[in-house]
């Protein structure tokens, strides 16, 4: 395994550090945001992400006759690294950047490519994912969101949850059941519907953290353009499976970095920190977490790298990333583990108090690790994808 950057990567990693250094806005300080809503640091996000696209930063990853550099994967994995190693506002067009864009490129019509894909470049459209349900979430292949055909509209009834940046969103890439009358995983269709369309009610989910960044949305026969299918009628569940791939393999390298840095942040507070007279990395079991810790984060670099390796020699990500999904949920939660461990009643304490240990991080962090176990697919569902897909083995009952 040879992942031993290049003349070329290299200069890609400098060039993309010294633009980070001089565009993060001054006034972004992200310690100062955990907790927080989306809306709080939204239009400051928006701005920098429109200025990543006006300097041809966005869709790094895109073939260049659809606009973007055509960078190679291992670029890609350098470009998700700097960013979150520079700790850069989060993209708000993550999903159109990522999900959407790519989906559009391979099973997109020509007047859809030519509508969506240059505003997701410039950073100037926000995209909602609307896959989960109240009870389709895990099974989304039981979701019901309906949608039938009246002349040359579709029209949407049904509700979604888990969706953030929902209320801000100017179209939604959404997952609707078209044929009821065939197989589950048959009758799924994928579907643009521009959000600000009658019908569309938009709510909040409020978190443990006290934060509201994830939406609930009610579509009350919402009129759709018929040509608003991305591929197929019915076949929405292949393009729904290729986007849960990307979100559970590749971009896991950029959240490794994130938890590289936070367990630094740990280890460091270990040694800063006394209890009982004696530093907190001296004392047996929490010197173990630290130890066992590092090790998961290791261990899910280990395993990215080697798959990274595969795909750099040509395979595409397939079932294999239930593998890279299961290590990140686990990592993060050890990690949320071993924060409150560290931290005691302090650890508890959220953004806004006196006495938070770095801002409240400690907390929010936690809190966070808990629902990576469920996002991108439970733990469980991975388990079964890797049983079933990879080791042959029969269907649970």
């Amino acid at each position: 395994m040879d992942i031993d950057l290049s003349p070329g990567e290299l200069e890609f990693r400098r060039e993309f550090r010294a633009w980070l250094e001089q565009n993060i806005p001054r006034d972004w300080k992200p310690g100062e945001l955990r907790g927080m809503g989306h809306s709080d640091s939204l239009e400051l996000r928006r701005d920098f992400e429109r200025s990543m696209g006006r300097d041809g930063w966005l869709g790094v990853a895109w073939p260049v006759e659809y606009g973007g550099r055509g960078a190679t994967l291992m670029e890609q994995v350098i470009y998700q690294e700097e960013l979150a190693r520079a700790q850069a506002p989060g993209l708000a067009g993550h999903v159109g950047l990522q999900m959407v864009g790519p989906i559009l490129m391979e099973v997109g019509t020509p007047a859809q490519r030519e509508r969506f894909l240059p505003p997701i470049l410039r950073g100037e459209e926000i995209w909602y994912q609307g896959f989960s349900e109240p009870n389709a979430g895990s099974d989304l292949a039981g979701l019901q969101t309906r949608a039938f055909l009246d002349g040359d509209e579709w029209v949407v009834t049904g509700q979604k949850v888990w969706g953030g940046l929902a209320e801000f969103a100017d179209w939604g890439a959404v997952l609707v059941r078209t044929d009821p009358e065939v197989p589950k995983h048959k009758g799924i269709s994928f579907m643009v519907i521009d959000m600000k369309s009658p019908g569309i009610k938009v709510g909040y989910i409020r978190e443990m953290s006290g934060a509201a960044n994830m939406n609930e949305v009610f579509f009350d026969q919402v009129r759709v353009p018929r040509d608003s299918v991305i591929g197929a009628v019915n076949d929405g569940w292949n393009a729904a499976t290729r986007l849960l791939t990307w979100e559970r393999g590749v971009i896991t390298l950029s959240i490794l970095v994130h938890y590289e840095m936070f367990w630094e942040r740990l280890r460091d507070y270990a040694n800063a920190t006394k209890r009982g007279g004696r530093r907190l990395s001296e004392i047996p079991h929490l010197r173990e977490g630290l130890a066992r810790t590092y090790t998961n984060v290791r261990m899910m670099k280990t395993a990215n790298l080697r798959w990274l390796a595969h795909y750099l020699r040509g395979k595409r990500p397939a079932e294999e990333t239930s593998y890279m999904k299961l290590y990140w949920s686990q990592a993060h939660q050890s990690l949320g583990d071993l924060a409150l461990e560290l931290g005691g009643v302090d650890a508890l304490e959220m953004p806004g108090s006196d006495v938070a240990i770095h801002g409240g991080e400690f907390a929010v962090e936690w809190m966070q690790s808990r629902a990576t176990t469920l996002l991108g697919g439970t733990q469980d569902i991975q388990r079964n994808i890797i049983a079933e897909r990879i080791f042959g083995l029969p269907r649970g009952q």
